[in-house]
């Protein structure tokens, strides 16, 4: 999750910013020819009304179409901004004025007097550049030194003919790029807004309004503390966010690289003083307790077989002499017989060692999950009666192998102790499995290594001290304990789940 949000956010956060930049900028521009309508709603007003002043009655200009004069009828009819900025949306500079082919009347030119001086006034405010049209596109008022005829630009011509016009059109090549433009200044474009004025559902002239609008730069310098402050907390978060990836993953990931190196040089795996997430930890955990028992079962592989080494060197020695004996001669056939007697009984000897190791083996690999019930896992021998106990039908906590394997084992231990009978009791409800023979039973000072590999009190019968603890190795793989003790009439075997 960790990686998957910091990855997610490097890759989101350059479109975001893109995006965030582009919305920004074209907020700033419908910004300002929101405030361009406004204007331009009330210097038409103020024209309208110093022509009805000045004119009266009738009213000499271009007629609305039916389309225009439904809308100017409804109560509320806004201007809604339209204008989106992009380098194939914004327009050539505005073309210069031509000069003045059809001459201004002394109505304009006393309602341009007037309208001049109030835009002249307001531009110190607004920072608008207002031009007031007559009927003709003739220049009548002005808040700069514009003079001319504007009827040849598009959205004069179409203001003229009753439409509310908004573009954006790039500043002036020479202007753009002056050395001293100002943050204000720096956007290369202006927008332009363009409002008939109408008296008597005609339109009279128009007014011609442009500004520059706001841009991100200026913004970002507007609000240079506001930024100072997220620019800060955006670095801390990233810092915690390296931290807490050095922290939880890289550090981590660097300490199991050593632990698994010791592992794997024979030493001791030691747990990391933290290991960040919870999946690190059951990595390291795993590795510590595949360590330990790759350690054990490689001690007592390997102490078994130093074990079976010595244990041979007996019965190969004797059979090396009675072969050499039964090669004499004057041996008869008494002699001959004990010494093949002697011989078989040290094979056999060897043979039980052979089996031990390859269990011992066994003993550490998994079993397949064959389910078994108590009858099933009886070993059959004449030797021993063995009885049955308790809910000897339920599914036994290990499969068949297993359990013939260690039930095999408790019932020659109690063979060798002498017992003939053998009971096992199957406790459901407790998770528990008894096995109790009627032996000699076990001496105190030996209930505490019976278990141990190697244990016997049997070596020169041949015993090897491995069955008891091979099937404590077998019961702990399905999460089970072996415990020995004595009962009412010999030993007493808990297998507990």
């Amino acid at each position: 999750m960790l990686i998957t949000l910091v990855v997610g956010t490097l890759v989101i956060l350059p479109f975001a910013s893109l995006v965030a930049a582009r919305v920004t900028s074209n907020q700033f521009v419908r910004e300002t020819e929101a405030n361009l309508h406004a204007q331009a709603a009330i210097y038409a007003q103020v024209f309208a009304q110093a022509y009805r002043v000045e004119v009266g009655a009738p009213i000499d200009g271009v007629p609305l179409t039916d389309e225009q004069k439904t809308r100017l009828s409804a109560d509320w009819h806004p201007v809604e901004p339209t204008v989106f900025a992009t380098n194939d949306t914004i327009g050539m500079p505005r073309p210069d004025p031509r000069p003045i082919t059809t001459p201004v009347t002394d109505i304009y030119l006393k309602i341009g007097t007037e309208l001049s001086d109030l835009a002249r006034r307001a531009r110190k405010t607004t920072l608008v550049g207002v031009l007031g049209l007559d009927l003709h596109g003739n220049i009548i008022a002005r808040s700069g030194s514009d003079t001319g005829n504007l009827a040849h630009v598009d959205e004069v011509a179409r203001a003229l003919n009753g439409e509310f016009v908004a573009l954006t059109r790039w500043r002036d090549e020479e202007y753009r790029n002056h050395s001293l433009r100002s943050l204000s200044r720096d956007t290369k474009f202006r927008v332009y807004v363009v409002h008939p004025v109408i008296v008597a559902d005609q339109v009279v002239g128009a007014v011609y309004l442009s500004r520059t609008p706001s841009n991100l730069n200026k913004y970002l310098f507007q609000q240079r503390n506001s930024f100072v402050w997220l620019i800060a907390a955006v670095t801390v978060a990233a810092a915690l966010i390296g931290f807490f990836l050095w922290r939880f993953l890289a550090r981590p990931m660097r300490q199991l690289t050593v632990q698994a190196s010791d592992i794997a040089a024979g030493r001791t795996g030691k747990r990391l003083p933290g290991y960040g997430v919870k999946e690190l930890a059951q990595v390291g955990q795993s590795l510590i307790n595949m360590g330990a028992t790759l350690r054990r079962n490689s001690d007592n592989l390997q102490t078994y077989t130093k074990h079976a080494t010595h244990e041979l060197k007996s019965p190969v020695t004797s059979i090396m002499g009675a072969a050499e004996l039964l090669e004499a001669p004057q041996v008869d056939n008494a002699r001959r017989a004990a010494l093949a007697k002697t011989i078989k009984s040290d094979a056999a000897r060897m043979d039980n060692l052979l089996v031990r190791m390859r269990e011992m083996a066994r003993g550490q690999v998994r079993f397949d999950a064959e389910p078994a019930t108590l009858h099933q896992a009886i070993p059959e021998t004449s030797a021993v009666d063995i009885t049955l106990h308790g809910d000897t039908d339920a599914t036994l906590p290990i499969p068949l192998e297993a359990a013939l394997m260690c039930f095999g084992h408790m019932v020659d231990n109690a063979i060798e102790h002498g017992a003939t009978q053998v009971q096992l009791t199957f406790h459901r409800e407790a998770q528990r499995i008894d096995v109790q023979d009627n032996g000699s039973g076990i001496s105190p000072g030996n209930l505490a290594h019976v278990t141990e590999p190697f244990f016997t009190t049997k070596r020169e019968t041949g015993g090897t001290g491995m069955g008891l603890n091979i099937c404590a190795e077998i019961i702990g793989q399905f999460g089970g304990t072996l415990s020995v003790s004595n009962g009412t009439s010999g030993a007493l075997i808990s297998l507990q789940f």
